[in-house]
C-alpha cells in the first residue's frame, strides 16, 4: 500500500490544490455574480475587471477554524455540438484591509467538460447528476477519445480483461507495483465493480495529461471507488498511454485514499 500510495502522490501532488479547489462541493460555498447584491467586496472587484462570469467563495467552516476562505473564478457553460464545458481557475486574497484583493494564484486552466446529447447539466452537480470531468492540459478532442476508450474497456468485465491482457497490465513494461499482489487484489476489485455495473455510474471525476515531449502522451483518469466505506473515501486512479496515432493503453491502476 505504501508502494501504491507513494506513486499517486508523486504523479498527483502537482496538481492536489486545484483538485481541492475543483471540488468546492466538499465545503459551504456560495456563488456570486456580477448582479449578486451580497457579493464581498473583494469578489464585485474581481468580476468588474476579469472575464469571469462568477465567483465561487467555499469557507471552512466545522473543518479548520482559521482557514482562510477558497475562491474559484469560472466562466459560463459553453456547449459545441456534444460538449459542454466551463473553465475554471483558483484564486487567493492578497492584502490587508481595504486593500485586500483577489489575484490568481494558477497559471493555467482547468477545463471540466461532459458529453450531453441534450442540455449542458449544471456544473457541480450532485451524486445522483450527471457530472463534469475536471482535465488538466488536455483538448477536448483527447477528453472525448480517453472517455470514449474508458466507456467501452469497463463496458464488461471480459472487456476490461482484453485491455489487461492487450497493454501488459502484469508484465514488466507496466507500472512498478502490477506484478504485486497488491496491484493483483486491486484488478480483482476494480473488475468485480466493473462486472456489477457500479463503475459506469461512478464516472470519471478528473483527468491528468502529464508534461513530458515525444510522441508519448500519459494520463492519470481519477473515478470514486463505488465500493469504498464510508462513501467516497478511496478512489481508483488508471494510468493511460498512448503514442501519436496509435491506441490507448493501461498501464497501471492505483487504489488509494481520497
Amino acid at each position: 500500500m505504501k508502494t501504491g500510495m507513494a506513486v499517486v502522490l508523486l504523479l498527483l501532488g502537482a496538481v492536489e490544490a486545484q483538485a481541492l479547489r475543483a471540488q468546492p462541493a466538499a465545503l459551504p460555498c456560495q456563488t456570486f455574480a456580477r448582479a449578486s447584491p451580497a457579493a464581498p467586496d473583494v469578489v464585485r472587484d474581481w468580476l468588474a475587471h476579469s472575464s469571469d462570469d462568477h465567483v465561487i467563495v467555499c469557507t471552512a467552516a466545522g473543518v479548520a477554524q482559521d482557514a482562510a476562505p477558497l475562491y474559484t473564478g469560472e466562466s459560463g457553460v459553453t456547449k459545441h455540438g456534444t460538449l459542454c464545458s466551463y473553465s475554471s481557475h483558483g484564486l487567493i486574497r492578497a492584502g490587508s484591509g481595504t486593500a485586500s484583493r483577489l489575484q490568481r494564484f494558477e497559471r493555467g486552466e482547468a477545463l471540466s467538460m461532459a458529453l450531453a446529447g441534450g442540455e449542458c447539466p449544471a456544473p457541480h452537480a450532485t451524486a445522483t447528476e450527471q457530472r463534469y470531468t475536471t482535465t488538466y492540459d488536455l483538448t477536448p478532442a483527447a477528453f472525448m477519445s480517453i472517455m470514449q476508450y474508458w466507456a467501452a474497456a469497463v463496458d464488461s468485465a471480459q472487456s476490461f480483461d482484453r485491455e489487461l491482457v492487450c497493454c501488459g497490465a502484469g508484465d514488466g513494461s507496466a507500472a512498478a507495483a502490477a506484478g504485486t499482489a497488491l496491484a493483483a487484489e486491486t484488478r480483482t476489485r476494480l473488475r468485480a465493480a466493473i462486472a456489477a455495473g457500479r463503475i459506469k455510474a461512478a464516472g470519471v471525476t478528473r483527468i491528468v495529461r502529464f508534461s513530458g515531449r515525444g510522441l508519448r502522451r500519459r494520463y492519470a483518469l481519477t473515478l470514486p471507488d463505488p465500493d469504498s466505506r464510508p462513501a467516497g473515501a478511496t478512489v481508483y486512479v488508471i494510468y493511460l498511454s498512448k503514442w501519436a496515432a496509435g491506441p490507448y493503453h493501461i498501464t497501471g491502476i492505483t487504489h488509494a485514499a481520497s
